[in-house]
């Protein structure tokens, strides 16, 4: 009985002795590294609206189908804008020719499809729409922002 005692206290002692050297991190190894990632959105976003509730339901599921979303690897330790400063260029650039150009289009195309009474007999549409691009993490992450006029039927006189 003696013996089951000692190889008992013997097995206890190992079991603290391990879980001091584990809590005190003596033995832990360094954590490894793990890339820093950077959150981007290209999208837009209606302001105001005043035409068919279809139409404005129409635009809302092309900005959701067509925004732009992803995430990039990007070390940085501060936050600043300058360390985000390739990256935001990305953005910028595709924003300017992706989205934007895409987005026009789209908007000329609302007109042909207003003109052809796809939304029955509408006599104005106005709207305002926003687009823009923007970081979610670090300083300075609106990166561009844009209001668009539309308005149906066009007038030199706006």
């Amino acid at each position: 009985m003696k013996r089951i005692y000692t190889l008992a206290l013997v097995f206890l002692g190992i079991l603290a002795v391990a879980g001091f050297n584990t809590s005190c991190g003596f033995s832990t190894p360094a954590d490894p590294e793990h890339p820093l990632y950077v959150s981007y959105t290209i999208s837009a976003g209606i302001v105001s609206f005043d035409g068919p509730d279809q139409l404005q339901i129409d635009i809302e599921a092309w900005i959701k189908s067509n925004s732009i979303v992803y995430d990039t690897q990007v070390n940085y330790s501060t936050g600043e804008a300058s360390e985000f400063k390739k990256t935001d260029e990305e953005a910028i650039k595709q924003y300017n020719e992706v989205f934007l150009p895409k987005f026009k289009t789209y908007l000329n195309n609302l007109a042909a499809q207003l003109d052809k009474g796809t939304y029955g007999k509408v006599n104005t549409v106005k709207a305002t729409i926003y687009t823009s691009a923007s970081r979610l993490q670090g300083n300075g992450g609106s990166l561009k922002y844009e209001h668009h006029e539309f308005v149906y039927p066009y007038s030199s006189q706006h």
